[in-house]
């Protein structure tokens, strides 16, 4: 990836977070590189009353993105979000990588993520 005339590391992912489980591993971190995101579209299959979800820099890392529903009516099913970042991203802590968690076992969500290492 080219950014300012410079090539970075691209780093992308893609993965399904099972209900069920706590935390899922989108795009591994690399040790001494910094992840930079894009771009990431969040794809929610099914999310009920007081159920939430986030997208953190690390296995029970800091949460950049926070999702809950409180005791409104069902989210729905097939309900997608997009985050862009811009050309030169958001940046995570250093060494880390994407991670999704969930607070439910019912909750079923696929995360795309694209970005660069620098």
């Amino acid at each position: 990836m080219e950014i300012r005339g410079r090539q970075y590391q691209a780093a992308q992912g893609i993965v399904t977070h099972t209900a069920g489980t706590d935390t899922t591993e989108v795009i591994a971190g690399v040790t001494g590189k910094t992840l930079f995101l894009n771009y990431v579209i969040i794809s929610v299959s099914d999310f009920g009353k007081g159920e939430s979800f986030k997208l953190t820099d690390g296995d029970a890392g800091t949460a950049f993105f926070f999702e809950e529903i409180g005791a409104q009516a069902d989210y729905g099913s097939g309900t997608s979000q997009s985050l862009n970042f811009g050309e030169y991203g958001l940046d995570l802590t250093e060494g880390n990588g994407l991670w999704v968690e969930s607070s439910a076992a019912t909750l079923d969500i696929t995360v795309t993520a694209l970005g660069y290492f620098k």
